[in-house]
């Protein structure tokens, strides 16, 4: 993660910028940057959408949905003059030469030279069309593929939010329409939660410690949890959420959840840079294990909430959500076990979940090791529980080392002690919200903490298969875990097997 590179001037086009990611994510992480001298000295918002606004109406939309997020108003209204906005339907050729002005109108007006930064915040089905436009303007400027970082030649680089495809053969097809206009060093394939501190501070405690990395392999650690639960519901979504991109192993399993496997499990990299990064990453994609039919009912369970109670409130059923099937095979929870055939991994399974509705909102990744080969304390041990390493991504964002101890007294009375190290607490600051810092990356042209795009292939050729046995093989006892709880008892069974058990707050 080279730290020498400056945010260049650019200007930002949003499509889709009426959408909500917009308002709740995009602009608040810019405004973010502004205010604390990170963003380039020349810069500018585009926004284009459907939707009618003038460059007022679509700044205060902006202001009004966040105005948590900005202390000052008066530090806002400044900001907001870099803000603007452009009405079309960015999908149809006509309205290009409209949209071509516009970026060329506020590119002189700001001082942003040719250099631009497409960002693509809308539902998957419109990536193709508005690329193929895109590629069809003079906006993409010949020669991209001999720019360097360091050179002074414009750049256009591009921003893709997931989901990137449906399955393995739309993912290859977009990766190939998207390669058609940009080259990979110019692709950005976003993923939020590579942006949150924690996960990138897990390269910091395996790669700078010596005292963790000669652990962290086969031959010490049992297995490993990566878990993302939510506390809501669809939350007015449910047609979306039981679409054919919907579903948990699609949006959180395929996406995120194997994102932050892949730097828990890569080898050192050679360097920080971007290109080695990624290439470990790469190799832990592609050793990750392709199930057999057979394999499925083993190492996967599918989940749906029905009615219950999260803290005190009443959450109806998936199924009884606006545009939900009723009889609905949509996953509201999904959790895999994934193995990785290296050296390093091998015998060692990565148990991966994500569900709504559940009993508490957290994203952690668990570490379990392996009892010691010979227990001194026979009887006691009875009582232990695994050595772990709790790895807090939120809300609690921290690390836990969790050992055993001698309780004080008289005779060999051991008890599990806990040592934290709590983000806030320590530095005195909260976490800085992770598109704040990928945005920062794409002005700065890092792409460290973005996906390749064969990551993107291997990851689906993994979890395609038990999406194909789950479309074949409807499950009659849907839904199978009541709103507030920690998901189906199938999950729980699933770890038995093998004698293990999830990390349950």
């Amino acid at each position: 993660m080279p730290n020498n590179l400056l945010a260049s001037d650019c200007l930002i086009v949003i499509f889709g910028a009426s959408g909500d990611l917009t308002k709740r994510k995009l602009i608040p992480a810019l405004y973010h940057l502004w205010d604390t001298g990170m963003a380039p000295k020349n810069f500018a918002v585009l926004g284009i959408a459907r939707s009618k606004f003038s460059d007022d109406e679509f700044r205060d939309a902006m202001y009004e949905f966040s105005k948590k997020s900005y202390v000052d108003e008066s530090k806002w209204r400044e900001f907001a003059k870099k803000v603007h906005y452009h009405a079309a339907d960015s999908t149809k050729a006509d309205d290009w030469a409209g949209i071509q002005a516009r970026v060329g109108s506020l590119a002189e007006d700001h001082g942003t030279g040719r250099n631009l930064l497409f960002y693509l915040s809308m539902a998957p089905q419109f990536f193709e069309p508005i690329i193929q436009q895109i590629g069809a303007s003079d906006l993409v400027t010949e020669g991209r593929m001999f720019c360097s970082l360091t050179d002074d030649k414009p750049w256009q680089r591009i921003v893709i939010e997931k989901p990137f495809g449906a399955d393995p053969e739309s993912a290859v097809h977009l990766n190939n329409v998207v390669a058609g206009v940009f080259d990979e060093a110019s692709t950005y394939r976003i993923d939020h939660y590579l942006g949150k501190e924690l996960v990138q501070n897990l390269m910091v405690l395996r790669f700078a410690n010596s005292m963790f990395e000669p652990l962290w392999n086969r031959q010490y650690i049992d297995h490993v949890q990566v878990t993302a639960s939510e506390t809501v519901g669809v939350e007015g979504r449910g047609s979306y959420y039981d679409s054919p991109n919907g579903g948990a192993m699609r949006d959180m399993v395929q996406s995120h959840l194997l994102q932050v496997l892949s730097v828990v499990a890569m080898e050192p990299p050679v360097s920080m840079q971007a290109e080695d990064i990624r290439t470990e990453k790469i190799k832990v994609f592609k050793a990750l294990r392709v199930p057999k039919e057979e394999d499925v009912p083993n190492i996967a369970v599918r989940g749906q909430y029905g009615a219950g109670s999260i803290e005190g409130e009443t959450l109806e059923g998936f199924r009884e959500n606006d545009g939900v099937a009723p009889e609905s095979q949509t996953d509201t929870y999904t959790a895999m076990q994934f193995n990785i055939d290296t050296w390093r991994w091998g015998g060692v399974p990565f148990y991966l979940r994500s569900g709504k509705a559940m009993a508490k909102k957290l994203t952690e990744i668990v570490i379990y090791f392996k009892p010691t080969p010979h227990c001194l304390f026979r009887e006691e041990a009875k009582k232990y529980k695994a050595n772990q390493i709790v790895i807090g991504i939120q809300p609690d964002a921290g690390v836990r080392i969790r050992f055993e101890g001698k309780v004080p007294g008289l005779g060999m009375k051991i008890k599990d002690v806990l040592m934290d190290f709590n983000y806030v607490e320590q530095w005195k600051v909260e976490p800085p919200d992770g598109y704040a810092t990928l945005l920062h990356d794409t002005m700065r042209g890092d792409q460290t903490l973005f996906k390749h795009r064969d990551e993107i292939e291997n990851a689906w050729e993994a979890v395609q298969p038990v999406l194909d046995y789950w479309k074949e093989n409807p499950q009659d006892d849907l839904p199978n875990y009541n709103a507030g709880t920690w998901g189906p008892s199938a999950a729980d069974i699933m770890m038995a097997r093998d004698g293990r058990y999830w990390h349950n707050p």
